[in-house]
């Protein structure tokens, strides 16, 4: 039988001890981690604002799906930006509630409308890209700004059955109304914005 020196119960022992608090250290980033909140300044701007109107530009170097027909592809993206500014008219006004009355200025960096043709034979997927920033609708002053918002809307639904399946399952879903996939897209984007508008501690 081995009998352990004194120096060996210690070395066992300091080696103890670093696994401890090794352990330690790591429950206590976890911790630390899952106590993260958001800045408390940002809830209360937004909770003070309340959105009485909203405004979408594009950029210059916006990117947008291209039609052959430049002309068509012009009056697509307009009646895009038209679905979006609708569908955000109707889900934000009024939100989050606060006193103050908010201007919502959307600024579109990429608004990515996949045609029907692209998305039923080319899976072409659908992406808004945008920096949302809340202004005080009487003097202009920012309130608060979100860098990027993201909508998306993807093509290939229904892949897990095969190519076949998942094209005939794309070309029932972009049939009827020629603006269904941007009503998506819309419904998409305006959900993130309306998260971020109503963002809690």
């Amino acid at each position: 039988m081995h009998i352990r020196s004194t120096s060996e119960t210690g070395i066992m022992g300091a080696q103890l001890m670093r696994y401890m608090f090794g352990g330690i250290a790591i429950i206590l980033m976890t911790v630390l981690s899952s106590c993260v909140t958001t800045d408390p300044r940002l809830v209360a701007a937004l909770q003070r604002t309340s959105v009485r109107e909203i405004r979408v530009e594009t950029t210059p170097d916006l990117s947008a799906f291209p039609e052959a027909d430049q002309k068509l592809a012009q009056q697509e993206l307009t009646d895009a930006i038209r679905v979006l500014r609708t569908t955000m008219t109707k889900q934000l006004i009024g939100l989050p509630g606060g006193p103050i009355p908010g201007r919502l200025v959307v600024t579109l960096h990429v608004f990515d409308v996949s045609t029907k043709k692209a998305r039923v034979i080319g899976g072409h997927d659908s992406r808004i890209d945008g920096t949302v920033r809340l202004e005080n609708a009487k003097t202009g002053e920012l309130i608060a700004a979100a860098q990027n918002i993201h909508g998306e809307d993807l093509s290939m639904r229904g892949s897990g059955y095969g190519v076949i399946v998942a094209v005939a399952i794309n070309a029932m879903q972009t049939s009827g109304s020629p603006e269904v996939m941007a009503q998506r897209l819309s419904d998409s984007f305006t959900k993130n914005t309306k998260q971020w508008l109503l963002t809690k501690k």
